[in-house]
């Protein structure tokens, strides 16, 4: 896997009795269409065994264009960004067009929010989030809608979707917005992030979410081939109160993909021994590429890292006294009887967003 994703000439000879365990790897580290480029004309079984995967990632790429096409007409008025999904498949893949993901995300002003809803909603959008959704006191950073084609697009109004999480960072929409810059998308221009942004935002997204597969590693040496400046990543990442995240991500890109990284990146971003070292002992005794279910050390640390050693272990004991507390109670029950987000619910959703970015901003 890790050869597919440094894109190296020669790939090894495959077994075709390990076909379906590579398989399964280059799921789980969502790399497979990856794999069925590297194998086609060598190992004709793992090839084929991963040829679904390419479909499916150039049919949502397309149908992902498509949608971001929409977006462009329907608010071109407003201030907006596209990134993630699409962004990382055209521009920051070994391969365009081929890198997996669900759907397409954008960001919006908070205060533009109840805008944009009212010109998807005229356009035969919908919203697909349920009404206990919306209606969450502690207010959602982004809402869902579905594309008159089917396309889930996530409507962001913050970055970090969770209020508990973006407490612990300093990442303001309107910054953001502010430094956005036009790419080629498709047959489309459109806004993203620009790319000190791009890279610093790619670090926070693949810790939160653990930074356990290859396809994170990938965003991030991908991107961070864009840097023209490294004080400005170590600028915007301490502005973001981000450092650990980003320190954490791309000491692990680098180590398993070579990516470009300053040696003394740690030392300005300001890590302490302590944490550098509880990072190297984490790559050391579970590096992210034997990774094979979205369990354990690594994970648990990415997510719980925090400015210092000390707060970062004990994070990660809390989260791991919460899974073994959830695990021996059988899980969460599934939700029943949801009913979907009616316009009462919409409504009251973007008054809540409203007065969380009053508060966020400091104008309340």
């Amino acid at each position: 896997m890790v050869d597919v994703a440094r894109q190296r000439r020669t790939m090894r000879d495959v077994d075709d009795m390990l076909v379906p365990e590579l398989v399964d790897a280059a799921r789980f580290h969502r790399i497979a269409p990856l794999v069925h480029v590297a194998y086609r004309d060598s190992a004709g079984a793992l090839a084929e065994a991963s040829r679904a995967d390419r479909v499916r990632a150039i049919t949502m790429h397309v149908s992902a264009c498509d949608a971001l096409g929409e977006v462009s007409t329907l608010l071109a008025d407003l201030d907006w960004v596209t990134f993630k999904g699409p962004v990382y498949s055209e521009r920051a893949h070994p391969v365009p067009g081929l890198r997996s993901y669900n759907d397409v995300d954008v960001l919006l002003d908070p205060f533009q929010l109840r805008d944009a809803a009212h010109m998807l909603l005229g356009a035969g959008w919908r919203v697909a989030d349920y009404q206990d959704m919306l209606r969450n006191e502690a207010v959602p950073g982004e809402m869902h809608w579905v594309t008159p084609a089917g396309v889930l697009v996530d409507l962001h109004w913050s970055m970090v979707n969770m209020a508990s999480r973006r407490r612990l960072f300093a990442i303001h929409t309107a910054e953001l917005l502010q430094r956005r810059v036009r790419v080629e998308l498709g047959s489309d221009v459109v806004w993203t992030l620009d790319p000190v942004d791009a890279l610093v935002h790619a670090c926070v997204h693949a810790s939160l979410a653990g930074a356990n597969r290859l396809i994170y590693l990938i965003d991030v040496e991908r991107l961070s081939l864009d840097v023209v400046d490294w004080n400005e990543v170590v600028s915007r990442a301490v502005a973001w109160r981000a450092q650990s995240q980003v320190a954490l991500v791309l000491g692990r890109s680098h180590r398993v993909l070579g990516a470009p990284v300053p040696r003394d990146l740690d030392h300005r971003l300001g890590l302490s021994r302590m944490l550098q070292s509880l990072m190297a002992v984490t790559d050391r005794v579970a590096p992210v590429e034997t990774s094979r279910r979205n369990v354990g050390l690594n994970k648990f640390v990415a997510r719980a890292v925090r400015p210092s050693g000390p707060a970062t272990a004990a994070t990660v004991a809390l989260n791991a006294s919460r899974l073994l507390r959830q695990v021996t109670a059988g899980g969460s029950e599934p939700k029943t009887g949801r009913v979907r987000a009616d316009r009462a619910c919409l409504d009251a959703y973007l008054a809540a967003v409203e007065s969380a970015a009053r508060v966020e901003s400091g104008l309340s």
